[in-house]
């Protein structure tokens, strides 16, 4: 899936905020610096830049500079309002790969993936953290077809680029819809440990799928969520022009 320059230079600018590099009060690189880090225009740089201030975590000041305001809301917390948010941004930090092995999937997740009951898929376990403390943990599925194509630094590739994009441009394929189910449950010990929650402690589950505009599944996610680190709003909007009304 290729996303417009703006949103990845967003991305990295998030990802910096939210790490620390660039605290309140902070002055950040001007137009001009950001411009030759990233490689890309002006106009790339400034619309990246108009969300952040949009969002008030930042504001220029004419003759000074740009400044850090305010800290995002939290290390957990993002705001989605598109299919490009949910892949590019769906974490504000940096995912941690624990491992990556052949697996056979879970019922549900074979399901999820069009698989038989004994196809292997690609599971890879990941954790994300913030400022030292952990609030999610992901375990995904990559179906072997698909994930035989994945370039051979992809764990590297992370830092940058989402996992689902590695996979459908791998294949010469384009993220087209996702499908993601919400529930909040007792927490398991695996997961327990790996949050750092007492059993049966409840966490939020997102389950992801993501697939192609003919269907094809490219990745299922499992990401549970610790609820006192991580908050999602997602933006629901009209899809009509207008309304009207009329008397009786």
């Amino acid at each position: 899936m290729s996303f417009p320059a703006y949103l990845q230079i967003l991305q990295a600018l998030r990802a910096r905020l939210t790490n620390g590099d660039w605290r309140v009060g902070d002055q950040i690189p001007t137009d001009e610096e950001l411009t030759q880090q990233f490689g890309v225009s002006r106009f790339t740089v400034r619309a990246a830049l108009d969300v952040l201030v949009a969002d008030g975590v930042i504001k220029r000041y004419r003759r000074r500079g740009t400044f850090v305001v305010a800290r995002p809301q939290g290390a957990g917390t993002w705001m989605l309002t598109s299919l490009d948010d949910l892949v590019l941004s769906g974490f504000p930090t940096r995912p941690m790969v624990l491992d990556a092995v052949e697996a056979k999937c879970p019922p549900h997740v074979a399901g999820a993936l069009g698989l038989d009951d004994e196809a292997q898929a690609l599971r890879i376990r990941v954790l994300r953290t913030a400022e030292g403390e952990p609030y999610a943990h992901s375990i995904i599925h990559i179906p072997g077809p698909l994930a035989q194509h994945l370039p051979p630094d992809w764990q590297e590739r992370l830092a940058t680029e989402p996992l689902v994009s590695l996979v459908a441009n791998a294949n010469t394929l384009m993220v087209h819809k996702a499908i993601q189910v919400a529930q909040a449950l007792a927490a398991p010990k695996p997961i327990a440990e790996m949050l750092d929650l007492a059993v049966g402690a409840p966490v939020l589950l997102l389950e992801r799928t993501f697939l192609t505009r003919d269907g094809i599944p490219l990745e299922h996610a499992q990401v549970f969520c610790r609820p006192d680190r991580y908050r999602q709003i997602i933006e629901f909007r009209s899809t009509t022009t207008g309304t009207t009304t009329e008397e009786a």
